[in-house]
Parts: structure tokens; sequence; C-alpha cells
């Protein structure tokens, strides 16, 4: 399972970290087989082979549209914090990962 450090939701960053559909989408993580899943930094965003690079904010009113680009091309993503461990990735719904 891929592990990153949760961003901090004080700051507005709580989106920040690694996300699936649900544990076993945490465990594929890393693995070719891995779907459903995002890998969130302040600066990359990841839900396939590659990672998309951009400058992104904290969330406002728990929401955020990253625009990003990267050798794939340009991307545009909303998401949306509905709690601590649960965001939604254009609308689809992810947990957080945790060891």
């Amino acid at each position: 399972m891929a592990l990153a450090a949760p961003g901090s939701t004080v700051e507005g960053y709580g989106y920040v970290g690694v996300w699936a559909k649900d544990a076993a989408g945490c465990a594929a993580v890393g693995t070719p087989t891995a779907t459903d899943f995002a890998v969130i930094t302040v600066s990359t965003f990841r839900n396939g082979p590659s990672a998309l690079f951009g400058n992104f904010k904290k969330l406002v009113d728990g929401k955020i549209t990253l625009k990003m680009g990267g050798a794939s091309g340009q991307k545009t993503v909303a998401i949306e914090q509905t709690a601590p461990d649960a965001i939604t990735v254009d609308g689809a719904v992810l947990v957080r990962c945790s060891p």
C-alpha cells in the first residue's frame, strides 16, 4: 500500500494524501492493477501511471479545482473534502488510505 502524510486540515490542505475507493483499492495503489485511486501532494496529482504537476492551493469551503499538466497533457480535476478521511474527485468518492 502507498502511504503519504496527510495534509494539514487547519492550513486547508486536508485533501493531500493517498486515496482509494476502499481498503482493497488502498492495498493496490502502486501496483499495475491499481484503479480508482488518487495520490495528491501540494504539487502533484496521480491517478494512473504518470503524475501531473501544478501549484495547488488551499481548499475554499471544502473544495478546490486542481489545474495541472504533464507528459500526458493538461487536466483539471474538481475535489471536495466531505470529511477528514473522505473526498470526491470529479464526483468519485474516495477514502483516505492509512496503515
